[in-house]
């Protein structure tokens, strides 16, 4: 479904990323009806669904919206409570529906405009807060993005979920997760092998869900303008280093990629690599070539056979 076909605003979209970030991802009947516009362009657009009923709901007729048991009523012919102000109010059968999130219209809206592999559809990898979109091509990479869509990753119990999933799925290129928090939430948020986008930051209109696949790529390969007190500052598509504040070294092939990513990833962790883990040219200097081994080489030496940056 075409984001014109779905009819949607800032104010729906803005509405639906709210409740993504809920432990359920579910709108009462009552805050739907507090909200009509955007939940009635929600749930015309399939992207959140009936999902039962509520069983209790607040009273309208008292001024103080206490909570509320209900009863069915053969004279309303429906559900209904008792209002000591009022007597027995009658409940409309909308205000008690409550409507979940779809995920499946939902992560088709969001990948609309990315070129993804056909006859991949997108899966669940840990319930409802982690899954697997697939490989989208972005800009003129020679190989596909890895993709991954998380909701409430600043709990620190999904963020432990996904960490988890990241490890138990190790992928050769970059993973990309894409998550519906706000930007403040996963400022400090970092997940192994991958790079999180807060989709806000990403969307081609803010008044629509389709990621544009212009502005993830630019993302992605930007290097950072601050060091940030970091010695070592490598883009999240792993093809261009600073170092020490100076001008960014640019890497062109998938093996330099790979390589520089677990030098950096090394010297975080405190650690040295051997070189086969590094390259299968038996040296730095063959596989970064002449002209680039001699921008790293006083960065990084070999102690006893290990291989590392020193800074």
């Amino acid at each position: 479904m075409s984001e014109g076909q779905q009819g949607l605003d800032s104010d729906s979209v803005e509405l639906l990323l709210e409740l993504l970030e809920l432990r359920e991802p579910c709108l009462s009947g009552a805050a739907a009806e507090l909200r009509s516009a955007p939940a009635s362009r929600l749930i015309a657009a399939g992207l959140i669904v009936p999902d039962g009923h509520e069983a209790g709901t607040a009273s309208q007729a008292d001024h103080d919206d206490v909570p509320v048991s209900l009863i069915w009523s053969d004279a309303a012919a429906g559900m209904a409570y008792f209002s000591p102000a009022a007597g027995l109010v009658p409940v409309s059968r909308e205000r008690l529906v409550r409507h979940r999130v779809d995920f499946i219209p939902l992560l088709s809206a969001i990948t609309q405009g990315l070129d993804r592999q056909r006859g991949r559809p997108a899966f669940s990898l840990c319930g409802d807060v982690l899954w697997e979109i697939g490989e989208v091509r972005l800009g003129r990479r020679s190989a596909r993005v890895p993709l991954w869509f998380a909701r409430r990753l600043g709990d620190p119990e999904v963020r432990r979920q996904v960490a988890d999933a990241a490890r138990a799925r190790p992928h050769t290129q970059l993973r990309v997760i894409l998550a519906s928090a706000r930007p403040s939430r996963i400022v400090d948020v970092e997940v192994a092998g991958a790079t999180v986008v807060t989709l806000r930051h990403v969307l081609a209109r803010p008044d629509g869900l389709a990621v544009s696949p212009d502005i993830l790529d630019a993302r992605l390969r930007g290097v950072p303008a601050q060091q940030g007190g970091q010695p070592l500052v490598l883009s999240p598509d792993g093809r261009q280093l600073r170092i020490n504040d100076q001008s960014p070294i640019a890497f062109k092939t998938d093996p330099q990629v790979a390589a520089i990513r677990k030098l950096v990833d090394a010297h975080r962790r405190g650690e040295r690599l051997r070189i086969g883990e590094l390259s299968d040219h038996g040296s730095l200097s063959r596989l970064f070539g002449r002209k680039k081994w001699a921008l790293l080489k006083p960065y990084i030496s070999s102690v006893n056979g290990l291989w590392g940056f020193d800074l």
